[in-house]
């Protein structure tokens, strides 16, 4: 069965979840290394599987920073090169997790529209994912 993506979210896990809000959008990007183990003679390439790694990226409207709010966690663990545990819903139960280095911040702020942040993380250790309850 398709999953609406207007169910989505971004959420900082902390003590207490903090939703980021004014996220638009996001991605995940999952890659595993293949390593090539081909032999002299064979007729076609073998590999085995190497390491494998996560990113992910958001989008949205900038939202002003309050004091426990999820976009005040991302760009404090941005500015203090800390971990969150970032958590990417695709539906209302369903989710992606693992630690994340935010190592992208970029806000635009236009005459003529709202003010937008871009985020991107790179994760640092296992994703999962979480199947709700």
């Amino acid at each position: 069965m398709a999953v609406a993506g207007k169910n989505g979210k971004v959420v900082i896990g902390t003590e207490s979840d903090q939703k980021v809000v004014g996220i638009k959008n996001w991605s995940l990007e999952l890659s595993l290394d293949t390593l090539e183990t081909t032999s002299l003679g064979d007729d076609w390439k073998n590999y085995i599987t190497g390491l494998k790694e996560w990113s992910a990226s958001s989008e949205g409207d900038y939202e002003v920073p309050l004091d426990g709010q999820g976009q005040a966690a991302l760009q404090y663990a941005y500015l203090h090169g800390t971990t969150v545990t970032l958590k990417l819903f695709v539906d209302e139960k369903n989710y992606y997790t693992g630690e994340a280095y935010i190592n992208s911040l970029s806000i635009e702020d236009p005459v003529d529209d709202v003010v937008s942040i871009s985020i991107e993380c790179t994760g640092t250790g296992a994703l999962s994912f979480e199947l709700g309850e």
